[in-house]
């Protein structure tokens, strides 16, 4: 009898201690509204509070089950943030005794380093002038994650819906595959595994003709565009680009010394009849244009799509200057209506179109990895400029993404996604009709991840959106996207692809309330 007791009381003490450790970290909670995935905000919330010492070495935390059960999640998302916080020092296991801040754990210590606030005068360094057009990522142009409760940003697919165990299952076997020879220093054109799918994914749907030994992974599309821009520019010379868009892209071009000209887009695409006006008006000369730089599919942020006579034409104008075409197919997988058109590069036939893909916006942004395909002439000059700056793209992930293409994952996750976005497309133009009424108008809507919007309203364009940020959904002004003009009605560039239905339709009313507050008078 005394024995049960003994047992009872034990238990009892075991439990209060636990509610107890509950009771003490009640600063540590969730938001199930923030895009932060959930483990994500319990591990930053730990390690911070090591780093600043609320929690110090030694220090228990509470059992993932009872933490689970006190912020409502599944006890997975907490043994993630655990695991992380174990694999980087923070946290140490002890068997039969419950999980602790290890001994080595940064921050949590007796007596801190202090630095100073400021900074020596003579610390700082001076940036050359010809730098100062760089944007910082805080500019709002970038593409940075917002805590905003409905954020229209471009460019980011369903996070959500992506199919992270098929994915999983292809990491895995890449690993399992591996020997030690993968961890080493991999072939700076990227594995031949992966550029083999490369191009016969493009051959099938992109109606481009390309052999693996043409194709280079990149870091992304935007690193092929820099490899580019090194390997073709010399201070002074021209590189033409649509007018709109992005005004990261300028920069790019400008950081290789580079003089950016813009070229007019229409409803057919880029205005091939303008190229020699544009490049007068800017003072240029044509001898002295060296690229090209288009978005033919779904015009960057337009979402027009260039007519066959003027992809025609370009092809001409490419072949007697000597210039070179970069050919960036920016949303080209996902179309709502027509047909699919066929790349640019398809069409070439003199070896003037350098073919640039990214899987960032297919899967998901933090892949990094995209590819050029280009011809003869440019391939080694274009692996020496990679070689020298970045050596090589990872390979593990390769190998993986190679396995998901193969195995039929990518085509049926496409599929799957084409048909999500086109809801939430219908849903997003339906709801700027219902409040806006015949005062929008949008551009774009056949295809791609996002809307380009205009306003006829008397609102300022910037206010609005920061009277819209207020009410908790964030748009982004379009203006800073035109170079030659700014247009005279408030323009945004709306993402969708990341938004359910009822985000869109609440995100909406939340901006159509901005502007009625914003116009004179209200």
């Amino acid at each position: 009898m005394l024995g049960a007791y003994a047992i009872l009381i034990s238990k009892w003490k075991n439990e209060l201690g636990r509610l107890i450790l509950l009771v003490q970290h009640q600063w540590l909670g969730i938001d199930k509204t923030s895009k932060m995935p959930l483990n994500r905000q319990i591990y930053e919330q730990i390690q911070q509070a090591i780093e600043n010492g609320t929690l110090r070495r030694g220090d228990s935390v509470p059992a993932s089950r009872l933490l689970a059960e006190r912020l409502q999640v599944s006890r997975t998302v907490v043994l993630g943030a655990y695991e992380q916080l174990q694999a980087e020092g923070y946290l140490e296991m002890r068997k039969g005794a419950g999980t602790f801040i290890a001994d080595n754990a940064a921050g949590g210590q007796d007596n801190p380093l202090e630095l100073d606030d400021e900074l020596d005068a003579e610390m700082v360094v001076n940036v050359p002038d010809f730098l100062s057009f760089v944007r910082s990522p805080m500019s709002g142009l970038v593409d940075v994650a917002d805590t905003a409760a409905c954020d229209f940003r471009h460019g980011v697919p369903a996070w959500d819906a992506f199919p992270m165990d098929r994915w999983q299952k292809s990491l895995l076997k890449a690993c399992r595959r591996a020997t030690p020879d993968t961890l080493t220093y991999g072939p700076a054109e990227g594995l031949m595994s992966l550029r083999e799918e490369i191009a016969r994914l493009v051959r099938s749907t992109r109606s481009i003709p390309a052999v693996p030994e043409q194709i280079v992974i990149t870091s992304g599309a935007t690193q092929a565009l820099d490899i580019l821009a090194r390997l073709c520019l010399r201070t002074g010379e021209q590189v033409l680009v649509e007018d709109p868009t992005h005004p990261v892209l300028r920069e790019i071009f400008s950081f290789s010394g580079g003089r950016v000209i813009p070229v007019p887009v229409d409803e057919q695409g880029l205005c091939t009849n303008r190229i020699e006006e544009s490049i007068a008006r800017h003072n240029g000369s044509p001898d002295k244009t060296k690229l090209l730089y288009i978005t033919p599919s779904h015009q960057f942020p337009m979402g027009v799509t260039m007519s066959l006579h003027r992809r025609i034409e370009l092809l001409n104008w490419a072949r007697n200057t000597g210039a070179v075409i970069i050919e960036d197919d920016y949303d080209s997988e996902y179309r709502y209506v027509g047909k699919k058109v066929s790349a640019l590069a398809g069409l070439d036939s003199s070896g003037k179109v350098v073919y640039v893909g990214s899987f960032s916006k297919i899967l998901f942004p933090s892949l990094r990895i995209g590819y050029a395909i280009l011809p003869p002439a440019l391939i080694e000059p274009f692996l020496a400029v990679k070689w020298i700056t970045d050596r090589m793209s990872p390979t593990l992930e390769q190998e993986a993404l190679a396995d998901f293409i193969q195995s039929g994952q990518y085509a049926k996750h496409v599929h799957q996604m084409g048909k999500l976005y086109a809801g939430r497309r219908s849903c997003l133009v339906a709801c700027l009709v219902e409040e806006f009424g015949d005062r929008v108008r949008y551009f774009g809507d056949e295809a791609g991840l996002h809307l380009l919007i205009e306003l006829d309203s008397p609102a300022d364009e910037n206010s609005i959106a920061e009277k819209s940020l207020q009410y908790g959904a964030k748009v982004y002004p379009a203006s800073d996207y035109y170079s030659s003009f700014r247009p005279d009605k408030p323009t945004f560039l709306l993402g969708y692809a990341n938004l359910s239905e009822l985000q869109i339709k609440q995100g909406i009313k939340q901006f159509a309330r901005a502007e009625r507050d914003c116009r004179p008078g209200c």
